[in-house]
């Protein structure tokens, strides 16, 4: 299987079954990644990195520099100047105007 640090499809879906690093990641369809950064048709898969001042709604995943994953679960703009400590697994942390759950 192959490995990949990029959890989303050229769409920005996440992956089933994609942890950072790890293998065995396939797209919405149950289709295999086929390379370390390209979809079962080539298509390059991405990654939704945190951003400062950048507005997020309710259910907008990003990646941490780390590669934790987190999904807003409350809408706002984040406004820090650094990323987000990543909390534990099913945790919170509130980036100022957005708060983040961890889901990988």
């Amino acid at each position: 299987m192959v490995t990949t640090l990029n959890l989303r499809d050229h769409l920005g879906r996440l992956l089933t079954n994609a942890t950072p690093g790890t293998s065995d990641a396939t797209d919405q369809l149950g289709r295999d990644v086929v390379a370390s950064d390209l979809d079962f048709v080539g298509r390059d898969l991405v990654s939704t990195t945190w951003a400062v001042a950048t507005a997020y709604a309710a259910g907008d995943h990003v990646d941490l520099s780390g590669g934790e994953v987190l999904v807003a679960t409350v809408a706002g703009t984040s406004h820090a100047a650094t990323e987000p400590t990543a909390p534990a697994y099913g945790a919170t942390v509130v980036d100022e105007g957005v708060t983040w759950q961890r889901v990988f």
